[in-house]
């Protein structure tokens, strides 16, 4: 009789679903001890030591309680978790200048398991994309964060440490300002565009005089930049004097910018556009009221305005900005010291703005102009764009209330 329930124990250890139950709950027990105690590198030793039979039970209770991507662990480190049948992935994004097919996810063998391990600042934020067999560029499927940008939506990448800016974001119960918008048609250029204005709040309560905020490629700044959002909470916050913001698009973005066009741009600006403004609205006319703000080769175009009409502008920000040989030149030669500059770039900015940019702080140094100069662990990005417009607003439209930062 004992040896037939003996044999019956054995028995039971050789019935399959049995042994898969017994499978799977000893591989929950061992993967337990690695989820909460264990590093990334002790998972994937584990999954390398682990038979092929029981792999990918490790991966799916790993990706059970990691349902997100990117994994991240002492404040440096992002592990982006991908699972599927592909002959290769790609990781491309601001820390490798979007390169095609990006960096090569490694897979795990015997699983369909994918990872790609990256080392950043703690306080970084990146935008990315995920490369399928070297052609299709999609969203990171388990990303829930993604940022919007002029070639449409990127997963983004937020490290420990980084703080999403609260002025981005709508507030329902603050006071908010006006948008007005007219389609404008310029004589210098001879076409029509879109502008709009931001009114702050109680505008039409004060007979007050408001500074100015010229925005190149405005309408990016508006739908990208969320720079009304940014507007309302600054002015409500009491970090910056009520302003007038007027945000002007491109029509031939590159010539009007960096190229032929520079000059019959600045004319439509400062010719025509400013003066309707000033016509029509309560605006100081003084240089030092007036601030014009561009990215990339929108902060190029921001530069020769300042450069070639001084009297107009007293204030300029360029982020992550190209800097043209003329702009450089011209501002070591100048005879006007008196502009007020700030300018911003990211370390995982385009590589060949970085020296533009060096060249010509070492010219606002060397000359003494009043300036600000900051680099942030981002890229060329709307998403760090957006964050830095307080910074800009602040150096040059502090509230009366608090303090004037530092200019260096």
């Amino acid at each position: 009789m004992r040896k037939i329930k003996d044999r019956a124990s054995r028995n039971m250890y050789r019935t399959p679903s049995i042994m898969k139950i017994y499978c799977l709950v000893i591989t929950h027990l061992l993967f337990s001890s690695i989820a909460y105690t264990q590093t990334f590198e002790h998972f994937l030793k584990r999954v390398g030591v682990t038979p092929d039979s029981l792999k990918m039970n490790l991966v799916d209770s790993f990706m059970s309680i990691n349902k997100t991507s990117p994994y991240l662990e002492q404040d440096t480190l992002a592990h982006f978790l991908f699972r599927g049948s592909f002959q290769n992935l790609g990781f491309t994004g601001d820390v490798n200048n979007w390169n095609q097919p990006g960096d090569q996810f490694t897979s795990v063998e015997g699983t369909n398991f994918w990872y790609y391990c990256l080392v950043c600042e703690p306080d970084a934020r990146i935008d990315y994309k995920i490369v399928l067999n070297d052609s299709d560029s999609i969203l990171d499927p388990l990303n829930p964060n993604i940022i919007w940008g002029g070639f449409g939506p990127n997963s983004e990448l937020r490290m420990p440490r980084y703080l999403l800016p609260p002025e981005i974001e709508y507030y329902a119960d603050i006071p908010h300002g006006a948008i007005l918008d007219t389609n404008f048609y310029g004589i210098y250029l001879k076409n029509s565009r879109i502008i709009k204005l931001y009114l702050p709040p109680d505008y039409h309560q004060s007979e007050e005089r408001y500074d100015l905020v010229l925005f190149h490629d405005g309408l990016d700044y508006l739908a990208l930049a969320n720079a009304q959002n940014v507007l309302d909470y600054l002015i409500w916050q009491q970090r910056i004097s009520p302003v007038i913001g007027l945000f002007v698009p491109a029509v031939d973005r590159t010539e009007e910018y960096a190229g032929d066009l520079k000059t019959a741009y600045c004319e439509l600006v400062v010719g025509e556009i400013l003066p309707w403004v000033d016509n029509q609205f309560r605006t100081k006319n003084n240089p030092e009221s007036r601030v014009t703000i561009g990215c990339s080769a929108g902060g190029n175009i921001s530069l020769w305005l300042g450069l070639h009409y001084s009297e107009i502008f007293g204030n300029i920000a360029a982020q992550s900005s190209y800097v043209e040989e003329s702009i450089s030149v011209g501002f070591k030669n100048t005879s006007n010291s008196d502009l007020k500059i700030y300018m911003d770039v990211g370390v995982y900015d385009i590589p060949i703005l970085q020296p533009l940019i060096d060249d010509f702080i070492l010219i606002l140094r060397e000359r003494n102009f009043s300036y600000r100069y900051r680099s942030y662990p981002e890229g060329h990005s709307w998403g760090s764009w957006r964050a830095h417009i307080d910074d800009v607003l602040e150096m040059f439209f502090p509230d009366p209330a608090f303090p004037t930062q530092s200019s260096r």
